[in-house]
């Protein structure tokens, strides 16, 4: 009879047990954890997930100092991720959250920075003169100098981008390289372009020999090929008598002959742009945006130059 009441008794006391034992099963989120696995999964490149992590950090712990660096660092997961809408609205709030802020200049440099990267060099012009016109931090002027020569760069606005690099302050770690910049710039002017107008003046002269300009001689041989079988076949049809045949051919030809011209301006613009892009890969960018992802509590930039 004793050990049926000590088994009853047992029993009884287990079921009152259970929710604190389910209870044990939940997880207590820590800010320190969260932000850290936010930084762990960016730092692995999932710049997606780590957006959502660094949004999960500021719902749950809005109060928590690092808060204006979260949400720079949503923006900034946007922006590695080529998302660029999603990352000027990132930083857009932010500008608006903490105005005056150092995080607000970070947020308007990163707007320019969004533009840049997509390039759209105008709009990245406005965003860095706006940096260097209202703050005069020089870890948010010089970097916005800099930036901005690479910009006008972009937009072959030689003359002004070696103007720009002498913006940058001589203690800027940017400093060395912009003095190279400054220089190298001007080299700009000279690049081996074609002229586009050249190209289809003649293209229209001769199918084919403005590709040949532009060195693209297999297309300037297909292009010479095709028309001048065009032409003969409707000239041989009109010389046989058969019009219908021969009008239809003219009217194929005069496509043929306005595309040649057409195609060979293109591969002009073709040709200026690549060989700009090949030039400003041969230039030394020492602006490695490491977007905020140091461990310190802080807001900046991170630089790395290179040696």
């Amino acid at each position: 009879m004793i050990r049926r009441l000590w088994l009853v008794f047992f029993l009884f006391s287990t079921s009152f047990l259970q929710p604190s034992l389910l209870l044990a099963d939940e997880i207590i989120l820590k800010s320190e954890d969260q932000f850290r696995f936010a930084l762990q999964t960016m730092d692995k490149g999932e710049y997606l997930r780590a957006a959502a992590e660094f949004e999960r950090f500021v719902y749950f712990f809005p109060r928590d100092e690092k808060v204006p660096r979260a949400r720079l660092l949503i923006g900034s997961c946007y922006l590695k991720a080529q998302t660029y809408d999603s990352a000027r609205k990132s930083f857009e709030d932010v500008f608006k959250a903490y105005p005056g802020s150092p995080s607000s200049g970070k947020a308007l440099f990163l707007i320019g920075e969004s533009y840049y990267r997509q390039g759209i060099p105008s709009e990245a012009d406005y965003y860095f003169r706006r940096v260097i016109n209202a703050y005069p931090q020089p870890e948010l002027r010089n970097p916005a100098f800099y930036r901005l020569g690479w910009s006008q760069m972009q937009s072959s606005q030689w003359q002004e981008a070696s103007k720009t690099f002498e913006g940058v302050e001589v203690d800027s770690p940017l400093y060395p390289s912009s003095q190279v910049l400054i220089t190298k710039s001007l080299e700009g002017e000279s690049l081996p372009y074609k002229d586009p107008t050249s190209a289809g003046v003649m293209a229209g002269i001769l199918p084919g020999l403005g590709h040949a300009y532009c060195g693209r001689y297999r297309d300037g041989a297909v292009a010479f090929l095709l028309n001048g079988l065009f032409i003969w076949a409707a000239v041989e049809s009109f010389h046989r008598d058969h019009d219908v045949l021969g009008g239809i051919l003219t009217f194929l030809e005069v496509g043929w002959y306005s595309g040649n011209i057409y195609s060979a301006v293109n591969a002009a613009h073709k040709h200026n742009r690549q060989v700009k892009r090949d030039f400003l890969k041969t230039l030394p960018d020492a602006m490695n945006l490491n977007l905020f992802t140091t461990r310190e509590g802080h807001v900046g930039l991170s630089l790395r130059v290179p040696f």
